[in-house]
């Protein structure tokens, strides 16, 4: 796939998947609140629909194995199905051996639904943190090809951390890196891609930044959340600081998505770095 092309990735959890919130991470408690992320996912699949566009699903192991149906339609439209993990358990918090059995757990669960192999990762809230973390050789051990969990915006990832493609040595093999697009909110280094910095960022601002992305020969990668375009989100108990993450902005995802997909169709991982098609840039 020549040129730069708009990639845009999708991370599949409940509105109460909330790493480390003492009322919200208790795997316990999950079956007593509403679902809400079947008909969240599915009028994301809408939006894609009605611009021709394709995206990465990451979907959580818990989710695959209480909705299959919805894993199956992600991919019956197209889309590819990547692995969030099981839990929403964040990466840097298991041990190694946590966080294997946590990965096969939820692959399981996705091919089992989907009937595909399953190669692309992203961790829970960019958890893998930096190049350093021991669970990098852990995927490609288990068959992963492609991770998008490295965030280069303290202190959620490393400031070192891979802006662009790029491919990372392990012992068992390479694994492509394929970070989400970063920018800078109020002069400091952020999220552009997605979440509250950059819904709370001009339209305008991030639009010409993707287009500059695209200039210089950048895959721009964008990710939300089912959440995100809810309009029936259930209330949550939440700190000033988390309602802001969580909600500031909420209500221009989806006028601001259609437009950005109306100017740039969107494609999957998968699309944009075919097994054995890496970009020159990550080539050399």
């Amino acid at each position: 796939m020549p040129g730069a092309h708009l990639i845009l990735t999708v991370d599949v959890e409940e509105w109460f998947h909330v790493c480390g919130h003492p009322a919200y991470d208790v795997p316990d408690r999950w079956g007593a609140f509403p679902s809400r992320v079947v008909p969240s996912t599915e009028r994301i699949l809408e939006l894609l629909d009605r611009t021709s566009s394709h995206a990465t699903f990451f979907v959580l192991g818990w989710v695959a194995r209480r909705h299959p149906d919805l894993v199956r339609r992600i991919a019956g439209a197209g889309h590819e199905v990547g692995c969030h993990g099981d839990l929403h358990r964040r990466a840097d918090a298991m041990t190694s051996d946590e966080f294997r059995a946590d990965l096969r757990a939820a692959r399981a669960a996705l091919e089992n639904a989907c009937g595909a192999p399953v190669t692309a990762y992203r961790a829970p809230e960019w958890s893998l943190r930096s190049t350093s973390s021991p669970h990098l050789a852990t995927l490609v051990e288990e068959g992963f090809r492609v991770d998008s969990s490295l965030l280069a915006v303290p202190p959620i990832g490393d400031p070192d951390n891979p802006r662009r493609p790029t491919v990372l040595k392990m012992p068992a093999g390479d694994l492509l890196e394929v970070p989400p697009f970063v920018g800078t909110f109020f002069g400091r280094p952020a999220m552009l891609g997605g979440g509250w910095t950059s819904r709370l960022s001009r339209e305008a601002r991030v639009a010409a930044a993707v287009e500059a992305a695209f200039g210089s020969g950048e895959n721009p990668v964008f990710y939300l959340h089912p959440w995100e375009v809810d309009e029936e989100h259930p209330p949550m108990e939440l700190s000033p600081v988390a309602r802001l993450v969580h909600f500031g902005g909420r209500g221009r995802v989806v006028p601001r998505l259609l437009r950005l997909l109306s100017r740039h169709r969107a494609h999957s991982l998968a699309e944009a770095f075919p097994a054995g098609c890496l970009p020159r840039e990550v080539a050399a």
